[in-house]
């Protein structure tokens, strides 16, 4: 005899609806756990190499993890997703201490990879003296890495704020400005080749943890497992960028950066002077970049403990 269920066949059916909604909300809940975003301010060697070498390496998918690219340069903060990383380490350092809660788990670049060039017929940074220069446009940190530059040279310049490399480039290559500040999106055999002067490297006038993973502290306590594999796979892409196999680092510089082949030897050997390979830096750079970048904000410098956090590194 076969006992019927009280519910008959439509009640078997109704749980058979519940139990496919649940696995699919749970499936749902998992993969969702499993994005996250990696905010950045400018799309260059800077700030996403490790990205683009984890990308094309495979190791977010070895990992698990699905990671979105978001450019913050002008959301608010209040619209920023809960699951993002931040690339740009620097301005994680001065939100830090203006009040934000937010600590860098990875340095991948302590040397800030900016140049500035001089126009046709400007070979050197004394020739800049109340001249025009292209910069970064309001408080972002290249510009104030500018400013001591010029001012460490006794250099009083009319500084012009421009939107972007892309702008900037264009005053300076068409004789507009005297010089500009450019990033990574055009490294100097490009810029070279435009008739442009190579005047000063910022990363050789100023240390500081420029770009890497920031996170808010909120992110950490609420999913400390997928910031831990987030920060691994930022510590693999690192160990690929110094491999002696070079082939999935000019990759990335082909197809994520647009490299021309002829400048892949000069920028493979500037990427290695400037990124970390270890993923942090020394204690004594750390403590100089906080209290330099407290002095310049006027604000009260804190311990290097507060903020910079390696717990996720493996050795």
């Amino acid at each position: 005899m076969v006992i019927e269920h009280p519910g008959g066949s439509t009640g078997k059916a109704k749980i058979a609806v519940c139990q496919r909604q649940e696995a699919f909300l749970v499936c749902r809940k998992a993969r969702a756990m499993n994005e996250i975003y990696l905010g950045f301010k400018a799309y260059d060697i800077h700030e996403l190499l490790c990205h683009g070498v984890a990308e094309t390496g495979g190791l977010y998918a070895e990992a698990g993890i699905k990671v979105k690219l978001l450019d913050t340069t002008f959301l608010p903060d209040d619209a920023i997703p809960k699951n993002t990383f931040h690339a740009a380490c620097a301005m994680a350092l001065a939100k830090f201490l203006s009040g934000d809660q937010l600590k860098v788990l990875f340095v991948a670049c302590d040397r800030p990879m900016f140049w500035l060039y001089g126009r046709a017929g400007v070979d050197s940074i004394e020739q800049l003296a109340n001249g025009q220069v292209a910069t970064y446009p309001g408080g972002a940190p290249p510009g104030k890495f500018l400013e001591r530059l010029l001012q460490n040279a006794d250099i009083t310049a009319d500084l012009i704020p421009s939107r972007d490399d892309v702008a900037r480039l264009a005053l300076l290559a068409s004789g507009s400005v005297d010089a500009a500040l450019l990033s990574s999106c055009f490294m100097p055999a490009e810029v070279e080749l435009r008739g442009c002067e190579s005047l000063a490297f910022i990363g050789e006038n100023l240390r500081i943890p420029s770009t890497g993973l920031a996170v808010s502290n909120e992110f950490i306590e609420r999913q400390p497992e997928l910031v831990a594999v987030m920060t691994a796979v930022y510590q693999q892409a690192m160990n690929i960028i110094f491999a002696q196999d070079e082939t999935v680092l000019r990759k990335v510089l082909v197809s994520h950066f647009r490299m021309p082949p002829g400048e892949l030897d000069p920028t493979v050997q500037i990427i290695r002077h400037c990124y970390t390979h270890r993923g942090c830096s020394s204690e004594s750079l750390l403590q100089s970049a906080m209290d330099n970048v407290a002095a310049s904000m006027g604000l009260t410098t804190r311990a290097i403990s507060e903020f910079y956090d390696f717990r996720y590194l493996k050795s």
